[in-house]
């Protein structure tokens, strides 16, 4: 790890499904700082022997994205326009490469977008994300745009009592 440089000091890596920043780097072990602000030890083999995300190797920004859906009969253009707009004015959202809109399904209970963009900080996207989410439904709100839930149509047969055989 410290000849090839394949991690270094400042690298935001997943592991285990557990993310975390890169503080140190030893001979045996290196120390990376989770996102909740605990101190993850890994020894170093484990980097030899598993998969691991660098997300900031290549540069220090990453792409992101949010995943949502709405009620049939929505405006599409007005949904794509909305959700470009919930990244205005966001900190840590880059404005290049631009943000683009996916109409990604028809989905069982709603048409399903997803937003994707890029931000400087990888560390903290999960409260970049949670801040678009919440101008996403601020926005939607606004202009009657419906988050649907998912809904499921259950149907009742009659029995027919003179068909039915008791084994008691």
């Amino acid at each position: 790890i410290m000849l090839d440089k394949s991690l270094l000091v400042g690298d935001i890596i997943e592991l285990e499904g557990r993310v975390g920043q890169i503080t140190e780097i030893n001979l045996r072990s290196t120390r990376a700082l989770t996102r909740d602000d605990k101190v993850m030890i890994i020894p170093n083999h484990k980097f030899i022997r598993e998969y691991i995300y660098n997300y900031t190797q290549n540069h220090e920004s990453t792409r992101d994205s949010i995943s949502v859906g709405v009620a049939y009969g929505s405006d599409t253009e007005l949904v794509t326009s909305l959700l470009l707009k919930s990244l205005e004015k966001q900190d840590n959202v880059l404005s290049n490469p631009p943000a683009v809109v996916i109409f990604d399904d028809f989905g069982d209970s709603a048409l399903q977008f997803r937003l994707i963009y890029y931000v400087e900080d990888s560390f903290n996207s999960p409260v970049t994300a949670s801040r678009v989410r919440y101008k996403i439904d601020q926005l939607f709100r606004e202009h009657g745009v419906t988050i649907p839930f998912p809904q499921r149509d259950v149907h009742f047969y009659p029995v027919d009592k003179g068909a039915a055989t008791d084994d008691r």
